[in-house]
């Protein structure tokens, strides 16, 4: 396909080339149209306005937001009923510790990677979105959670938010 196209524009250019004007600047123009006599059909055609197409233009009030709805709302196809409506900013952000207190803490974010000890400091790798980061017991791992202590093979996390501790499993240290 590429081999076409660089064929096509090498053509274009032989041709561009040919056709170019000669050194004295003297320019190929078109020829010049020359009059012809139209039927007769044709004039009367010509001289007969035509009908402008009419259009019916309906304007209608603005609807407003409320009525409008939500276009991004969840549906459901499955005959359930309707969401209640949605919570305002300052609801929402009420609720919101209240239901995560309820749930307990979301799974851990991030991905245990190994670690590295010298001279009995120990440091623990850690992926988190996408990014490596480097924490010691008592640092922060993320902006939810902090490496409390580490033993017997078991990593204790607390999750700031709601001060609710975690454990991750990594297995005994050689």
């Amino acid at each position: 396909m590429r081999k076409a196209v660089l064929g096509i524009a090498a053509a274009a250019t032989v041709l561009a080339a040919w056709f170019a004007p000669d050194d004295d600047g003297v320019v190929v123009t078109p020829a010049a149209a020359t009059p012809r006599e139209a039927p007769a059909s044709a004039l009367a055609a010509a001289e007969a306005p035509a009908a402008a197409p009419t259009v019916d233009l309906h304007i209608h009030a603005r609807v407003s937001d409320e009525e409008l709805g939500d276009a991004f709302a969840k549906q459901s196809w499955g005959g359930q009923a309707a969401p209640s409506a949605p919570l305002k900013p300052a609801e929402a952000r009420a609720a919101a510790p209240q239901a995560e207190a309820a749930s307990g803490p979301p799974p851990l974010p991030f991905q245990y990677l190994g670690r590295y000890s010298d001279d009995g400091n120990t440091a623990y790798f850690f992926q988190v979105d996408g990014q490596n980061v480097i924490a010691r017991p008592g640092e922060k791992i993320n902006d939810s959670y902090r490496l409390e202590r580490v033993s017997d093979g078991t990593l204790h996390v607390l999750y700031l938010p709601l001060n609710q501790p975690q454990t991750l499993v990594v297995g005994d240290t050689n």
